[in-house]
């Protein structure tokens, strides 16, 4: 018996078209190699409902377990990302397999992109950067030549059902525009060591005010651009993933 009719968890995110290519490619990928939902859990240390989500296309998995699950499937991530099965082995030799075991490593970009420290803000911030470098991170396929790019944890809910806390955001590239989503890190204020953070949906720049979209709770906010000490963008995951 399969495990997905078993394990639904409740506040899953409406389908999509995307969601469920993607859910099915992975569904028909794990198959092949004979595994279950369990052994995907495992793997990226989730639970089996959060699998489940996935393949039944209510939720499409965070990058970093996308790039998790592509390894331990030992399929091509910028296929999958797209809802499409490329193996990069002999498909045909485990067709009919039970269990497969010692998975060779996937290629996979260098452990080389900087995570940022954060520390959980205060009622108006949604994190504060501590100025350190918390570890590195691997590397995704779509932006193996960009340079000056960093990543960091969500830490608020304040941009929920997009960003989830403990998600990890990739930041960097070409300049925001209205439409992206965005980290704006304020100048300290007075006797303050760090400035405070956010994580927002840019809707417009003028010459003095940077206004941005909050989801959870739905308001605008406005920043004055002469306390804004950064902006960097987002990097949505299909610029990741290579498409």
């Amino acid at each position: 018996m399969d495990e997905t009719d078993s394990y639904v968890s409740d506040g899953a995110m409406a389908k999509t078209p995307l969601s469920i290519k993607v859910g099915a490619a992975i569904r028909k990928a794990r198959k092949q190699r004979g595994l279950v939902m369990r052994h995907i859990a495992e793997h990226n240390d989730t639970d089996v409902a959060a699998v489940g989500n996935w393949e039944t296309g209510r939720n499409l998995p965070k990058t970093e377990n996308l790039l998790k699950t592509a390894a331990f499937l030992r399929v091509d991530p910028v296929a999958l990302g797209k809802g499409e099965v490329v193996f990069l082995d002999d498909a045909d030799n485990v067709a009919d397999a039970e269990i497969v075991t010692d998975a060779a490593p996937l290629p996979a970009g260098p452990m080389d992109i900087e995570l940022l420290g954060a520390a959980v803000g205060g009622d108006d911030g949604d994190f504060t950067f501590n100025g350190e470098v918390a570890g590195y991170v691997q590397r995704p396929p779509g932006i193996a030549h960009l340079r000056k790019v960093f990543a960091l944890h969500v830490l608020s809910d304040s941009m929920v059902p997009r960003y989830e806390p403990g998600e990890m955001l990739y930041c960097g590239g070409r300049d925001a525009v209205p439409g992206d989503h965005v980290v704006i890190e304020m100048f300290p204020e007075e006797h303050e060591r760090n400035g405070k953070a956010f994580i927002k949906k840019l809707v417009k720049r003028t010459a003095a005010e940077l206004v941005v979209e909050q989801y959870n709770p739905p308001k605008t906010l406005t920043f004055n651009r002469y306390a804004i000490k950064h902006v960097w963008r987002v990097i949505p995951l299909k610029e990741l993933l290579g498409y």
